[in-house]
Parts: structure tokens; C-alpha cells; sequence
């Protein structure tokens, strides 16, 4: 007995040590009836740095074109204060037909008259003084730093919206490279699978699983594709191009990390933004409205002169003349406006008073909060790394044990999520600390202009 069964036992010993299923080749024709494997979209066309796409947003910004005008219409503004006390000169002139000739004055003899009259005169006024030019000119020139302050706050805002969108898209376009290595993964797992049910070593359902993976991570890379070329859109708007003919590459350094205490960073900002020296400028327009409320109550004086042409001859005989006059204006009554005005102007410096205080509390605000997303950002990332390691780890691990047939499809298609997610949050989290370092940039003052 021993020597009939010896044979048989080796025989099985044998049978065992070999693979049960050997599965050749790979054929794509096992899952012919999935849909066409989503294709990266290819180069639009040359590269945009990140330079370049903030230079080009500085120079051809529509909106900052229409602020540069708002300073070259502030210092229009400026002449047209001065020419309160800058001499006129006006020059008139009239020609007149009467139906009837105008009598010649009154002599003791008659004589006929001309039906026609041309008369012409050159007046010049010269203000001597005007108390409230001063602080008009003042307010005027002063209004020129205001528009030059808010056209650098709005730069700085537009390039910061352009720095954010070119590292958002820069992150979509690295998540849509994930997408398709992932959807390409999936369809290869989703092959193996169906030849092994073939095989007969999984069931149906494993199968279908693997499939209906497929069709996810397909989606995913689909709609990645669109994200980024979404972004692409709204960068091109701001650049004011007409097209989204170009392609964003990773920038060589990420965005520096302003660092420091609160309280330090909190002086810079109050010191350096742009904010803050608007508020100051406005504060002293609003105490300069006392002064010219004042100065209503005060005379103006001017000197006119004028020199006048007629072709009819005055009593005198004479055709031109001339006059010389010193005007001085005293206001004693003007309804109460001017008391009104003293009223108005206590009421704007408290009002710019409170503005620069809400500025100061917003700025303290953005900064505090700006410095937490940062932090909180930082510590995101670096777990969001840690998960991705794991991920990856557990997504091998788990593909391994499918291949040995210790794992099942529904394990393989967790993993697969799992890594995807993971690997989509750790892209997300590297863009907040982008974004939260370009905001702390901001909020300090630091940022580019």
C-alpha cells in the first residue's frame, strides 16, 4: 500500500507547487466593451511662468488702466484748484442791425444815426485773494496720493488673485496627471480581473466592481481636465488675453513665507500697506473741511480791469474806454451754509476717524487669521504626506494580495480610492500653504506691487 499512494502523493506535492491559473497575456479585448480610455489633452502652447503672467497682468490690466487714469484725472484736479487765483482774460465781441439807425447823443444839431453797431471788450480779472483755494489746492494735491494708493492697493489685489489662480491651476494640472495614471491603473486591475473570473477565480461581481472602478477613475480624469482648463479661463481673463493658448508650469520656488511675531508683523502692515496711508491721507482732507468752513466767513477780493470798443461814439466822442476796478466781497448772510459746513466738517473727521480705526482692526484681523491658515495649513500637509505614504503602501499591499487571491475586489477598489483621495489631499493641502503664504504676504504688506 505504502508504494502505490508514494507516487500519487509526490504527484500532488508537485501540482501544488506549481500556479493553479497562469493568465496570458493581458488583452485588452476582455473589456471591449468599457469606453475609450480618456486621453491627456495635449499642450495648448508655450509654457506661462509665473512671472510672465504677473507682468502681463500688471501692464494690461483693463482695471488698472482705468485706475492709472484715475490718478492722471487727480492731478487734473490739482490745476483746475489753482486756477481759482490765476488771472482771466476774456475777449467779447457783438455786431448788432437795428431796423432803425441808433441816434447819435444829443447835440444841438441833428445828425443820422448808424443802423449798425459793433462793440467789442477785453476784461481781465485778477484775484487778489481767496482763502479757500489753500486748503483746496491742499486737498487737491493731496487726493493725487489717495488715487495713487488705492491704484497700488487694487494692483496688489489683482496680482495676488493672479499668483492664486496660476498656483491653483499648476495643482489641477498635477491632480489631472494623477487622474489618468490612476484611471490607467484601474484599467489595467480592471483586465486582470476579468481574466480571472474568466479563470474562474473571482466571481462576477469582482469583476463588475473592477469595471465600475474603471468608469470612475475615467470620470475623475475627465473632470480634472476641465478644472484645470477652467482655471486656465479665469487666468486668461485677468492676463486680458483673448485665448488660452499657453500651458502653466511649476514655478521655480514657492511662494515665500513671511515670518515673525504677530505684534512686529502687525507693525509692518499698519506701516506699509497702502490701506492704511489712504485712511491717514483722507483723515487729513476731512480735518482740512474746518478751514475752508472757516475761511466762508472770511471777504474775497479781486481787481478787474476791462477795455471796451464801440463804433458809435459816447457822449465824449470817444469809440474806446476803459475801466479799473477793485472788488472786495464781504458774505453776511448766506442762509446758514456756513455753519452747516462746520458741522459737516466735525461729522467727516469723526467718520474718517472710525474708517481708520475699522482698517486697523481689519488689517489685525486678516493678519491673525492669515498666520493661523498658514500654521494649520503647514500641519495639514505634512499629515496629508504621511497618509499619501500610507496610502500608496496599503493600495500595493492590497493590489498584491488580489494577484495571490487573498484580498477582494471590494479591498482592491477601497485602496484605489484611498490613494487617489490621499493623493488629491496632499496636492490640495501643498495649495493651501501656497495660498495661505501668498494671503500672511498680503496682509503684512510684503507682497509684490
Amino acid at each position: 500500500m505504502r508504494v502505490i499512494f508514494l507516487p500519487a502523493l509526490l504527484l500532488a506535492a508537485a501540482q501544488a507547487e506549481r500556479p493553479s491559473t497562469v493568465i496570458e497575456p493581458r488583452a485588452h479585448a476582455l473589456i471591449a466593451d468599457l469606453p475609450a480610455a480618456p486621453v491627456p489633452p495635449l499642450p495648448d502652447g508655450p509654457p506661462l511662468s509665473l512671472v510672465e503672467a504677473i507682468a502681463r497682468a500688471r501692464a494690461a490690466s483693463p482695471d488698472l488702466a482705468i485706475l492709472r487714469e484715475r490718478v492722471v484725472q487727480a492731478r487734473l484736479d490739482v490745476r483746475r484748484a489753482w486756477a481759482q487765483i490765476k488771472p482771466t482774460l476774456n475777449l467779447t465781441a457783438s455786431y448788432t442791425r437795428n431796423e432803425d439807425p441808433v441816434p447819435v447823443p444829443p447835440t444841438f444839431l441833428v445828425a443820422q444815426g448808424n443802423p449798425n453797431s459793433v462793440q467789442g471788450a477785453l476784461a481781465a480779472q485778477i484775484p487778489l485773494f481767496n482763502g479757500r483755494v489753500f486748503p483746496a489746492v491742499a486737498t487737491a494735491e493731496q487726493l493725487v496720493d489717495v488715487a495713487r494708493l488705492t491704484e497700488a492697493q487694487q494692483r496688489v489685489e489683482l496680482l495676488l488673485q493672479v499668483a492664486a489662480t496660476y498656483y491653483s491651476g499648476v495643482q489641477l494640472r498635477e491632480l489631472f496627471r494623477v487622474a489618468f495614471r490612476q484611471a490607467r491603473n484601474t484599467r489595467d486591475h480592471a483586465i486582470e480581473a476579468q481574466a480571472r473570473f474568466e479563470a474562474g477565480q473571482i466571481q462576477r461581481s469582482a469583476a463588475l466592481r473592477a469595471r465600475i472602478d474603471v468608469l470612475r477613475a475615467d470620470e475623475e480624469a475627465r473632470r480634472a481636465v476641465f478644472a484645470y482648463l477652467s482655471t486656465k479661463s479665469q487666468l486668461a481673463q485677468l492676463l486680458d488675453r483673448r485665448d488660452t493658448a499657453f500651458e502653466l508650469e511649476t514655478p521655480p520656488d514657492p511662494p515665500p513665507e513671511v515670518r515673525g511675531a504677530f505684534a512686529d508683523l502687525l507693525d509692518r502692515a499698519l506701516r506699509d500697506r497702502p490701506e492704511m496711508a489712504a485712511a491717514r491721507a483722507n483723515e487729513e482732507i476731512a480735518a482740512r473741511l474746518e478751514t475752508d468752513a472757516i475761511l466762508q466767513f472770511f471777504p474775497t477780493l479781486s481787481a478787474n480791469a476791462s477795455y471796451r470798443y464801440s463804433n458809435i461814439e459816447d457822449t465824449s466822442g470817444r469809440n474806446l474806454t476803459w475801466a479799473v476796478t477793485i472788488a472786495l466781497t464781504l458774505p453776511l448772510y448766506d442762509g446758514g451754509l456756513r455753519y452747516v459746513a462746520l458741522k459737516d466738517a466735525d461729522s467727516r473727521q469723526r467718520e474718517a476717524r472710525q474708517r481708520t480705526r475699522s482698517q486697523v482692526t481689519h488689517i489685525e484681523d486678516e493678519l491673525r487669521r492669515g498666520q493661523l491658515d498658514l500654521e494649520s495649513a503647514r500641519a495639514l500637509r505634512e499629515e496629508a504626506e504621511h497618509a499619501l505614504v500610507y496610502a500608496r503602501e496599503n493600495e500595493e499591499l492590497v493590489r498584491a494580495q488580489f494577484e495571490a487571491g487573498t484580498a477582494t475586489q471590494v479591498e482592491v477598489s477601497d485602496a484605489e480610492a484611498a490613494l487617489f483621495q490621499s493623493e488629491a489631499t496632499a496636492l490640495e493641502q501643498k495649495l493651501a500653504v501656497q495660498l495661505a503664504a501668498l494671503r500672511v504676504a498680503r496682509a503684512v504688506g510684503a507682497f509684490q506691487r
